[in-house]
């Protein structure tokens, strides 16, 4: 349950919304919960069948429900119909967050180094023990968590969010509206080396990263900065915890990247690719625009666009599930060939 400092009333939000009201009683709405634990000042929404007892259970002060709801199975209650109640109700969410948010001012706490050098806009907030190096550039209205280290020539845009821990290596460009939650390294080297008279040697990692407008990347991610040149991630890409970009590597434009993927150095990835959970990819491969690729496999060649991938090495989804389904078969396969040898035998 999020409780939020501003209450609004159920005229509020259906006067921003293109949903038909069903109202019942009045209310004032301080928080948003899921169904099993609203209270009457509580809004949810409810879109699948599977929660139809929670929602009859529910003592939400309002709900949003689709269109063709039965509002006699919750007469009681505020209803709000609206095509896509789970997108609405988050839309919602985002509203509320930001008109009950305090304004804000700049601040640079005494417990920060920032050398003369740095360029800062208006309203900027410095958290504790924030390190800044020279030359770098933060944007109006952005927040640099405690304990995170900006590195020499770092740019960073505006309306960005910066989480505590985060450390970002030198020459590095965050554009705007970016979020980078905790613990992540952006632009460490390049994973290189080179075997050489029975010695590896390390080769130089001279490039940066460049994140794009309104990327989000998750707690604990790291992006390896180009050999030379700059690894990519496009404009509205979201990672997710865990995740291992390497060098060269370039994301295209609202790709999804969940949680425990790698990608290995030079991998190209189009606009709107999912890669699910611990999706692992060679390097110098492309997956194509609007492709996706299956929880845990292993991309070992490129991938054609709107193409649907999985398994280890991974391949067409729909011939893997044939696979998978005829590998149940083989012990009654191997069965039967033993019998058949042995008689024949």
């Amino acid at each position: 349950m999020k409780i939020f400092n501003l209450s609004l009333k159920p005229q509020q939000i259906v006067s921003k919304l293109k949903g038909e009201a069903h109202f019942i009683n009045e209310v004032e709405l301080s928080n948003v919960a899921e169904l099993r634990d609203a209270n009457q000042n509580s809004v949810c929404f409810y879109e699948n069948i599977k929660y139809i007892e929670q929602l009859k259970k529910s003592k939400a002060g309002l709900i949003f429900v689709p269109k063709d709801f039965d509002v006699l199975l919750k007469s009681n209650t505020n209803l709000i119909l609206i095509d896509k109640p789970y997108i609405s109700f988050m839309m919602l969410v985002k509203h509320w967050l930001k008109i009950s948010s305090p304004l804000r001012t700049g601040k640079i706490a005494k417990t920060s180094i920032v050398p003369d050098s740095v360029k800062l806009g208006k309203d900027v907030v410095i958290n504790d023990n924030v390190i800044l190096g020279e030359h770098v550039t933060i944007g109006n209205n952005t927040i640099i968590e405690g304990n995170s280290v900006i590195q020499n020539k770092v740019e960073i845009g505006s309306n960005c969010h910066i989480f505590p821990n985060t450390t970002i290596y030198e020459e590095c460009i965050i554009k705007n509206n970016v979020v980078i939650h905790a613990g992540c390294v952006i632009g460490t080297d390049g994973f290189g080396y080179i075997l050489h008279e029975g010695i590896q040697n390390k080769i130089p990692q001279v490039g940066n990263v460049i994140v794009e407008d309104d990327v989000e990347i998750g707690a604990n991610s790291t992006i390896d900065r180009a050999t030379i040149g700059s690894t990519i991630i496009g404009k509205g890409t979201k990672i997710d915890n865990l995740v291992q970009v390497g060098h060269n590597c370039l994301i295209g434009e609202n790709s999804i990247l969940c949680a425990q993927v790698g990608l290995a150095g030079s991998t190209i990835i189009g606009d709107v690719v999912y890669l699910a959970g611990q999706v692992g990819v060679a390097g110098h491969l492309k997956i194509n625009d609007r492709a996706m690729v299956g929880a845990q496999s292993g991309v070992s060649n490129s991938v054609p666009e709107d193409a649907k991938y999985f398994g280890t090495p991974a391949i067409d989804a729909r011939l893997k599930k044939r696979i998978l389904a005829s590998e149940k078969k083989l012990p009654d396969l191997v069965r039967y060939f033993r019998k058949k040898l042995k008689s024949e035998g």
